[in-house]
């Protein structure tokens, strides 16, 4: 399953040339906007009759923004089709099969392998590589036991 969501993402930044999930949702037509949620809401994918939408949390900071609209976009490709529910602060650690793999997603779209091992050279500890990438640090692992 993770080799199947890291080729889907080398394959979007390879076609649009960027690793910018605003970019590639541009050239992918989905509607991103912010939206006044919920401070536990960090934002949600919605597909409504043909068309897709990303909401972002305007009281989100642009690190969470930032993530966030990475893991709509992998909504977006890996279960267009479905709506998914509003991701919380908590779902992170969601054990939601969706949820996981969006998270995925948005880890190797932020940090493809060259761009992990470039930041792992400068980086001694997650702590730092958290405060530089804006992922949780439970998915920076998860990306590092896949490494290996």
């Amino acid at each position: 399953m993770t080799y199947y969501i890291k080729q889907k993402v080398e394959k979007l930044i390879k076609k649009f040339k960027t690793n910018n999930p605003y970019d590639i949702a541009d050239f992918l037509n989905i509607n991103v906007l912010e939206w006044n949620l919920h401070k536990d809401i960090l934002g949600f994918y919605k597909y409504e009759k043909k068309t897709k939408w990303i909401v972002l949390n305007s009281n989100s900071n642009e690190d969470e923004q930032y993530f966030t609209c990475c893991h709509e976009l992998g909504h977006s490709v890996l279960h267009e089709r479905f709506n998914t529910p509003h991701l919380r602060r908590d779902t992170m650690f969601s054990i939601n099969k969706f949820e996981r793999e969006a998270n995925m997603f948005a880890v190797e779209l932020i940090l493809p392998d060259h761009v992990w091992n470039e930041y792992t050279n400068h980086y001694s500890c997650l702590n730092d590589l958290e405060r530089a990438t804006g992922i949780p640090q439970s998915l920076l692992l998860a990306k590092l036991n896949q490494m290996e």
